[in-house]
C-alpha cells in the first residue's frame, strides 16, 4: 500500500495548508443551526442532504447543506471549520486517512493524526455501489482495466480514494489515470477519451439515467473481490459483495457483480461546546426517529437504511454527543 500513503501524506498537506480551495471559512453558527459537508448534485450525499434539510425544518433544525467533491474534502472540512460540524464520508476513505496517519513521522503525519484522532461517528448510513462504466465490449470485468485509459474521479473525492484503493489490491496499472469529476468523466467517456469510468455512488446514480446519444452503449464492468489472496482479508474490511440489478438503468439489462462500501454522517471533536453537542445528538435523533419518513419522502437509498440502536451505542468512535441522546 506504499502509493496510498504517499498518495495520503501529500494530499493531506494540501488540503490542510487550504491551497485546494479558494473560498474564505464559513462564519460561525448559531446553536440552532449545523452544518451539513455533502457531495457534488449530480452523487447521492447531496440529494440525502436535501431529504435531510426537509426532516430538520419539520423539527426547527436550520440545517446549511453544502456542496463538495465528496468524502475526503469532507473530512477537512469538517475539521477545519467551526461552522462546519456534520459531514458525509465513505468509510474506506477515513481508514485510508487514518492507515496514512499510523506510519507518518513528521509534522504533517502528526497534523494528520489529529484529524483522524478527532473523527466521532454520528450514524452509520447506506452501503454505496462501485460504478464501472465502459463502452467497449472488451472490458468486460475489473482487471480488463489493466492498460487503459480511466477516469477515477476528482482528487479529494471517495471515488478517488476507492479507486486507488482497488488498483493497488487488483494490481491494476491504466495506461492513464484521469482525475476528473463524475460529470466531466461522463463527458470524456462519450467522447472516447477515456476507456472507462469509476464513480461510488449510491444506485440508482441520477448521473446515468439517461443512454448515449450516439456510438457504442455503455455497459457496467463487473467488480468482484479475488479469492485465495493475501489481500482477501483486506478487501472484507472495506467492501461487500452485491450486485446492481437489471433495470436499475434504463441501458442495463443484466444484473452486474459490484462491491459496496459503507456511508457514514460524521463529526469532529472541536472541544466543550454544550450547545453544539446538544445540536448533534438532537438531530441524529431525530434521523434516527423519522427513517420511516425518509424512506417515503427522500432519495432510493433511504429504503436500506436500517440503525440497531443497541449496535450504534457499541460503535468504535461514536460521539458522545449522539451517546447521550440514545441512552
Amino acid at each position: 500500500m506504499k502509493k496510498l500513503f504517499i498518495f495520503s501524506a501529500c494530499l493531506s498537506l494540501t488540503l490542510l495548508t487550504g491551497s485546494t480551495w479558494a473560498q474564505e471559512p464559513p462564519s460561525q453558527p448559531t446553536s440552532a443551526e449545523l452544518g451539513l459537508m455533502t457531495g457534488r448534485e449530480a452523487g447521492t450525499y447531496y440529494p440525502i442532504g436535501r431529504d435531510l434539510k426537509k426532516l430538520a425544518n419539520r423539527h426547527r433544525i436550520d440545517l446549511d447543506v453544502i456542496p463538495s467533491a465528496g468524502s475526503l474534502e469532507n473530512i477537512f472540512k469538517v475539521y477545519e471549520y467551526p461552522s462546519i460540524q456534520l459531514g458525509l464520508s465513505q468509510f474506506d476513505t477515513l481508514s485510508l486517512i487514518a492507515m496514512q496517519a499510523a506510519v507518518g513521522d513528521d509534522a504533517d503525519a502528526e497534523e494528520l493524526r489529529n484529524v483522524v484522532n478527532s473523527m466521532q461517528l454520528v450514524l452509520p448510513l447506506y452501503r454505496e455501489e462501485v460504478h464501472v462504466l465502459a463502452k467497449s465490449s472488451e472490458i468486460k470485468k475489473f482487471a480488463d482495466l489493466n492498460g487503459k485509459k480511466v477516469a477515477m474521479g476528482d482528487v479529494v473525492s471517495g471515488t478517488y480514494s476507492t479507486a486507488s484503493i482497488l488498483f493497488e489490491l487488483f494490481q491494476i496499472q491504466p495506461a492513464a489515470q484521469l482525475e476528473l469529476d463524475a460529470v466531466a468523466a461522463l463527458d470524456a467517456l462519450r467522447q472516447g477519451q477515456v476507456d472507462a469510468m469509476i464513480y461510488v455512488v449510491g444506485a440508482p446514480a441520477r448521473l446515468f439515467a439517461r443512454p448515449f446519444e450516439t456510438g457504442e452503449q455503455p455497459h457496467l464492468v463487473s467488480v468482484t473481490i479475488p479469492e485465495n489472496t493475501a489481500k482477501h482479508d483486506f478487501f472484507q474490511s472495506f467492501y461487500r459483495a452485491a450486485t446492481i440489478p437489471a433495470g436499475t438503468y434504463g441501458w442495463q439489462d443484466q444484473e452486474v457483480a459490484t462491491l459496496t462500501v459503507g456511508t457514514v454522517l460524521f463529526t469532529s471533536d472541536k472541544g466543550p461546546d454544550e450547545d453544539r453537542c446538544r445540536a448533534i445528538g438532537h438531530f441524529a435523533r431525530m434521523v434516527y426517529d423519522n427513517l420511516d419518513w425518509l424512506r417515503g419522502n427522500g432519495h432510493p437509498k433511504w429504503k436500506s437504511v436500517t440503525i440497531d440502536r443497541e449496535a450504534l451505542l457499541k460503535a468504535p468512535h461514536l460521539s458522545p454527543c449522539v451517546a447521550q441522546t440514545f441512552k
